[in-house]
């Protein structure tokens, strides 16, 4: 696929994103503890606008589709949820990063298939400890003072 290519979507393309989310919207507003009202505000439409698209009375702008994918996806009550309904458009950032699929990329990716068992089993004593191994092998990598590592430790423990 050549560069120009991969940014332009087709109305059918971005139909199809937006008939995938369309169906889910009750529930995942109501996994995110978020009223209709608060959405509709953050998201930059009326609540009314809003209310019409949940109970598929009116279609959703492109733009309204992103802002509503981004914000499910980096709500922690809902990113799970957006993902195991294949509503995150996975397709698209991997179109997006020439073929690469960047939307996983966390420590998880070290941690293979059981990544979320395993990362939902660990306290923050331990999630802090794999920050701070983390850290201090990217000073051994790239030649960085202990002293740096250990003063931007302590702005990511606290």
């Amino acid at each position: 696929m050549n560069s120009t290519n991969k940014w332009f979507l087709t109305d059918e393309e971005k139909d199809k994103f937006i008939a995938t989310l369309t169906p889910n919207l009750t529930i995942l507003r109501t996994s995110a503890e978020i009223s209709q009202e608060e959405l509709a505000n953050l998201i930059g439409v009326s609540r009314q606008t809003y209310s019409a698209i949940e109970r598929k009375v009116r279609k959703m702008a492109w733009t309204t589709y992103l802002s509503l994918v981004l914000f499910y996806d980096h709500n922690r009550k809902t990113h799970k949820l957006i993902r195991q309904l294949s509503i995150f458009p996975k397709e698209l950032v991997i179109r997006f990063n020439d073929g690469v699929d960047y939307s996983d990329f966390e420590i998880s990716s070290f941690l293979g298939n059981k990544s979320e068992e395993i990362i939902e089993h660990l306290d923050d004593q331990a999630k802090g400890a794999i920050r701070a191994m983390v850290m201090m092998e990217y000073a051994r990598c790239n030649s960085i003072t202990n002293d740096a590592v250990i003063k931007s430790l302590g702005v990511i423990t606290k």
